[in-house]
């Protein structure tokens, strides 16, 4: 492992001042922060990106779904993103997820489509996953099952975990891989070892896991894998890239997931551990993301079943 780069320490320093972890850790004052998030105006990608793709938003399925296209069309072979952004199924999409998902369909000469998907705490898991299956089959028929990635990071890897496993029950076809960013994949926020991770990571608070995991499970125990993909069933599943960072509460998910995929029988995976990253740190514009992208359009492409 190399040395933590100086633009990472940086980020770092100023991770408090985004207000994410003020904003997890006061749980009282939780809703009424997420009401004020409801009054923003969305998050859509920057103009610089526009010139290189063609980017259009559907809003015919009762929430906005983003389509991102290559101008000049995708490239011959490559693959299909499905990206499920982060924010602890409260908070909307952020300037960083569509930096990431424009710089992958770059890399890949892929095209991706981003949902914006109903939000916790007006929305639950059932409903949210209904929709994000649906979707899913429509791309899937579009693009060809094997020809997709389904991706997110934090709750949004979680949740594609959790499609993948739902997907998987209902025998539908799977989509050819799986890449999950510090994935939280345990809404119960229970693990041992994660309290004593806290006083490092400057985002992430176990509070604002526990406030955010209520808010969205609704009426399904905090331990449903469908909340909780940690606890489903994995055999059978695309393989999957996993990536985790040592400064993050959420290494404990990452760790166990990897832990259970070493059992025999199970899905092909990588597990990729950071020293020192926080959470999420493969979304910004540091040296050690740029390393964590690469590995991720490698694994991309070695696993693109060639239909």
């Amino acid at each position: 492992n190399t040395m933590t780069s100086i633009r990472a320490r940086l980020v770092n320093l100023a991770l408090p001042l985004l207000g994410v972890k003020r904003f997890f850790a006061q749980r009282e004052k939780l809703p009424e922060r997420i009401a004020k998030l409801r009054q923003a105006k969305p998050v859509r990608p920057r103009a610089k990106w526009h010139k290189r793709f063609a980017i259009s938003e559907f809003a015919t399925r009762g929430y906005p779904v983003v389509t991102i296209t290559p101008i000049g069309g995708a490239q011959p072979g490559a693959p299909h993103l499905l990206y499920l952004h982060g924010g602890g199924y409260v908070m909307d999409i952020a300037a960083v997820h569509w930096d990431a998902v424009m710089d992958l369909c770059e890399r890949l000469g892929a095209s991706a489509t981003v949902p914006i998907y109903p939000l916790a705490p007006e929305h639950t898991a059932t409903e949210v996953l209904d929709k994000m299956e649906a979707l899913y089959r429509d791309l899937a028929e579009q693009y060809g099952a094997a020809n997709i990635t389904v991706m997110g990071d934090s709750a949004g890897g979680g949740m594609a975990l959790a499609l993948a496993q739902l997907l998987k029950a209902a025998g539908e076809p799977l989509p050819g891989s799986l890449v999950l960013y510090s994935p939280w994949l345990d809404a119960s926020a229970t693990a041992e070892g994660q309290r004593a991770i806290e006083e490092r990571d400057r985002m992430l608070a176990v509070a604002g896991l526990e406030a955010c995991g209520d808010m969205y499970r609704g009426e399904l125990a905090i331990d449903d894998p469908r909340v909780s993909p940690l606890f489903g069933e994995f055999e059978g599943l695309p393989p999957m890239a996993i990536f985790s960072g040592t400064s993050d509460i959420l290494l404990v998910d990452g760790r166990r997931l990897a832990q259970k995929l070493e059992q025999p029988g199970m899905p092909d995976h990588i597990y990729r551990e950071y020293e020192d990253m926080f959470h999420v740190w493969m979304l910004l514009p540091i040296p050690e993301a740029r390393r964590a992208r690469d590995e991720t359009v490698a694994f991309i492409q070695a696993h693109r079943t060639i239909a």
